[in-house]
């Protein structure tokens, strides 16, 4: 080899080092910089030279600049991410429900419904007493109050959610623009894979992108040859190359809740998910509010149900004379167990009782409910005419398809008892409750307006209080409609269901935010700027830039020698 084949190692190699340096600053540089991903020099020896018999090197040459990544560990580290991410927005469901129950202090449910049947408890002790009735009333409407706040606080943490999923949409289709952008620029400045190096501050963005993308849907990530990344969300394309597949929220309605929903801008075909912060808020908002949400209506219309099926077999201190159904039918000559009401009657029977006041005489008559299924079965229309039968009272059907009843002089008054049939209840004659979901229960104008008709007999109209006792009984009875469980086992049920579910939300994402914790630290301990091997990787590169400026000055020694020679 020649001198000057010398210099041009000696050149191969200045250059090589210098290279390695820049990487090595770069590296330093951004070793705060969230999401950068470490970058090393691929160091391979420079093409040979051959000189007679003798096959020299010519140094050193960079084969390319890549990126530390392993590629298995950032597959599951970003799976691991949309896992923890879809626990984590769980356990704050059951968090945000635990803090609007606010079980244990003076103004929960279970607070107002003991303080309910307590109230009831005190009419035994004072049954003439009115005012004593309007307590019960009172403390009957504070219940109400609560069931419909905790409905109304549980129905707005539920639209928070899907307010959230129309902001994932929206960030969702930010990404995967951006994902695209960086695709193309990352093929372009890599030539396609033809050349060894990569572009690594672009493929940083990306893998950044990628990793936030992931955190919300569930995704599969394949990278090309070419350097491109392509994206799908179960099957179905969000990113291809340097084209990105928009999505938008559309709106449903089901049982009176707004659904939003994420899909496909183009065919309209559903973003299905499994995983990530959508799928997360998809279970927060469906399982967890809407759950709880179907829970308390299940027990605001078991309390209406029961309650009313006892109460309107009673009478208060006076009877009526004049009454009017709180629900409605759907049509008057619909069969009534058919007739779109909140609570279905059955086969049975109940008693009309007139009173008169002026001889202190009661009368009773027999009012049959037929739903037996056969011919004649009774609608709205056949019993307000076996009501207008009886002496003493007419009845008819008002323009909103309710039952009116009057008495037919002011000495008369009427009442109602034995009601096997839950007719009464169903339409909403002499009940105590109006109503049937947690979001509309409230009490009967009737009982607000006239605390004397607070049903606490069950032996006419008077002051006896054999009513009010099965009342006050119903609070902890088991029930045949509740397989067995009592109107205080329900609510328990479902306080426990919430308090179980936040145990167990919990547990899963502390241990999904461990097992990420342990991915990550797999991943940085080799994707991970480390400031001592960098300063041991600086001083390698620096001796080995000083032994190579020495080398050419020993090689500018000979030249010199070879010149004066």
């Amino acid at each position: 080899m020649s001198l000057f084949g010398s210099l041009q190692l000696a050149g191969n190699t200045l250059r090589a080092m210098q290279i390695g340096l820049h990487v090595v600053g770069n590296n330093i540089a951004n070793s705060n910089t969230p999401g950068y991903v470490r970058e090393s020099v691929i160091y391979t020896p420079a093409p040979v030279q051959k000189i007679g018999n003798l096959t020299l090197g010519l140094g050193v040459e960079i084969a390319g600049i890549v990126q530390n990544v392993d590629r298995f560990i950032e597959n599951r580290l970003r799976d691991a991410g949309g896992d923890r991410a879809s626990a984590e927005i769980q356990e704050q469901a059951y968090r945000e429900l635990e803090g609007i129950l606010g079980e244990l202090t003076d103004t929960d449910l279970s607070t107002s419904m003991t303080n309910f049947f307590n109230s009831i408890d005190e009419v035994l002790n004072e049954p003439e007493n009115v005012s004593i009735r309007n307590l019960a009333i009172g403390e009957g409407e504070k219940l109400t109050s609560t069931l419909r706040a905790l409905d109304r606080r549980v129905r707005r943490v539920h639209q928070d959610y899907n307010a959230r999923v129309s902001d994932l949409g929206n960030e969702i289709n930010t990404l995967t623009k951006e994902i695209s952008k960086l695709n193309l620029k990352i093929v372009t400045t890599e030539g396609g894979g033809a050349i060894g190096s990569e572009a690594g501050g672009l493929r940083s963005q990306r893998q950044v992108a990628l990793k936030r993308l992931a955190e919300i849907v569930d995704i599969d990530v394949h990278e090309q040859e070419t350097g491109a990344t392509n994206v799908s969300v179960n099957g179905q394309s969000l990113v291809f190359e340097a084209r990105s597949s928009q999505v938008e929220m559309e709106l449903t309605v089901e049982d009176g809740l707004q659904q939003a929903t994420l899909q496909f801008a183009d065919n309209k075909s559903p973003l299905e998910v499994s995983g990530g912060a959508l799928h997360g808020l998809y279970e927060a908002r469906d399982t967890i509010a809407g759950g709880f949400l179907e829970g308390l209506d299940r027990f605001a219309a078991s309390l209406a149900g029961e309650f009313n099926k006892i109460f309107a077999q009673g009478q208060g201190i006076t009877g009526f004379s004049e009454v009017t159904s709180a629900a409605r039918v759907s049509d008057t000559g619909a069969v009534l167990d058919r007739a779109g009401l909140d609570f279905t009657p059955v086969n049975g029977q109940f008693d009309l009782l007139v009173y008169n006041t002026r001889t202190g005489l009661t009368t009773p008559t027999r009012i049959d409910v037929d739903l037996n299924g056969l011919d004649g079965d009774t609608t709205l229309a056949s019993l307000a005419s076996a009501i207008g039968d009886v002496d003493g009272v007419t009845a008819e059907i008002s323009f909103d398809r309710e039952l009116v009843i009057r008495s037919d002089s002011e000495e008369l008054q009427f009442s109602f008892a034995r009601d096997t049939s839950g007719l009464l209840a169903a339409i909403g004659i002499n009940t105590f409750f109006t109503g049937s979901r947690a979001s509309d229960l409230a009490i009967n104008d009737v009982l607000l307006a006239d605390g004397s008709k607070f049903a606490a007999s069950i032996d006419g109209v008077g002051v006896s209080t054999g009513n009010a006792e099965r009342l006050i009984a119903l609070h902890d009875a088991s029930l045949d409609s509740l397989d067995g469980n009592s109107l205080t086992g329900l609510y328990d049920q479902l306080i426990n269901q919430t308090t179980q579910g936040s145990t167990v939300a919990q547990a899963v994402a502390d241990g999904l935010r461990l097992f990420e914790s342990t991915l990550d630290a797999d991943a940085q301990a080799v994707s991970g700027v480390n400031l001592d091997e960098e300063a041991i990787d600086m001083i390698s590169l620096q001796r080995t830039y000083q032994a190579t400026a020495r080398y050419i000055a020993t090689l500018s020694e000979l030249l010199d020698m070879l010149v004066n020679l």
